[in-house]
């Protein structure tokens, strides 16, 4: 894991070339009703589903972007990415588009499927959605469901996921307003909760019905991404408990210039959805580097602390993560030769605060990826 280094308060500005979308939180500060002790959301924000939606035009003459929908259920790991543009190169063009479907099973074995040569078509009436070829992310009106169908070289999916939480969203955290380096920008990939409808046939038959842990995350720049960072984790932690379900999600990343402090950029997130009804609702979410919002602490490289300041409900109770990293099950490597690792580990405990029960022990999942920039270590 990249180290915990907490670094001064940085605020930006995005180009306003990387912006058709007109809504959106990159380089803006949106504590607002995020960042709340009450213990309950007042309002779902209208915009909270935007920051996932296209910033880079396919008709720009520069730039790239890429979305990853990550799911993991006992048996397998699936990683389905829309990109538009070569995040590796000097010369992308964001009107070549590419779809990526990866799978790494428990046995060990992997499959690696893509079509190329696409061009990203963008909704935004009724529904906002993505596609490349037939290959389509959809969100609802309500921000709680978004869809995806998938058809190509043989393989077809259906899935449909439960927001149990915000969408993805870039609120501001000590000053890092969704950026990884200077002029590389990521969504947090808040845990949208559940696949648990749909299936995934693959070539040779096999049918996967889905019971999944999902997150959704967002990325774009105008430069390539080996010149921004030389190398950037994000990992979601994610407990369920009976009445609730927490996650923490922790971004960490290195610029290639390292010889200035400034070059390193760290975020942490913790947010949480209690039970009601049928199903769950968005509770709250605390951001922060060093703030009075979200204080973090990494006792050694398996144990995480994060501590909710000044908020009476969770009786001051600190949250602590128990993992142990694992080794990367599934590799994808870009035009450049940089590497993604992705890690799935199913061995997480958790300590969290809850109502009247101080504390509650439960058990979780950790799901993230890392990026290694090409001659980097």
């Amino acid at each position: 894991m990249l180290s915990l280094l907490l670094v001064p308060a940085l605020i930006l500005s995005l180009p306003a070339f990387a912006q058709p979308v007109s809504q959106g939180s990159f380089g803006s500060t949106t504590t607002q009703v995020y960042n709340n002790c009450s213990g309950t959301l007042t309002s779902r924000p209208t915009g909270a589903a935007t920051d996932t939606l296209p910033k880079i035009s396919s008709g720009g003459s520069v730039g790239w972007e890429r979305w990853d929908l990550t799911l993991y259920q006992t048996g397998v790991l699936l990683n389905l990415r829309w990109i538009q543009g070569d995040p590796a190169s000097h010369s992308s063009k964001p009107s070549n588009a590419t779809f990526e479907f990866s799978a790494a099973f428990d046995n060990g074995t992997t499959y690696d499927t893509r079509i190329t040569g696409q061009i990203l078509a963008f909704t935004d009436s009724p529904l906002y959605s993505i596609s490349i070829g037939q290959n389509t992310l959809t969100w609802d009106d309500s921000r709680t469901w978004f869809n995806t169908s998938l058809n190509l070289n043989g393989l077809t999916a259906s899935i449909a996921t439960e927001s149990i939480m915000l969408d993805s969203f870039s609120p501001y955290a000590g000053g890092v307003s969704g950026q990884l380096t200077k002029n590389l920008y990521s969504n947090i990939p808040v845990t949208r909760g559940r696949s648990n409808i749909g299936s995934v046939q693959f070539p040779w038959g096999e049918n996967v019905p889905l019971l999944a842990r999902s997150i959704l995350s967002h990325m774009f720049a105008t430069k390539p991404v080996q010149s921004l960072a030389v190398s950037y984790a994000i990992l979601n932690f994610r407990s369920v408990g009976t009445q609730y379900t927490d996650s923490f999600i922790y971004e960490s990343s290195r610029a290639p210039d390292t010889s200035a402090a400034n070059q390193v950029y760290n975020s942490f997130y913790l947010g949480r959805a209690e039970s009601r009804n049928t199903g769950f609702e968005p509770y709250t979410i605390y951001a922060g580097t060093n703030s009075n919002l979200l204080s973090v602490s990494q006792i050694n490289s398996t144990v995480t602390e994060a501590q909710m300041s000044g908020c009476s409900h969770t009786d001051f109770v600190p949250f602590t993560w128990n993992y142990t990293q694992p080794s990367p099950i599934l590799e994808q490597t870009d035009s450049a030769g940089g590497i993604t690792r992705f890690f799935v580990s199913t061995t997480v405990s958790a300590l969290e605060p809850f109502g009247s029960d101080p504390v509650q022990i439960v058990s979780g999942t950790e799901l993230g990826y890392t990026y290694q920039a090409p001659g980097s270590t």
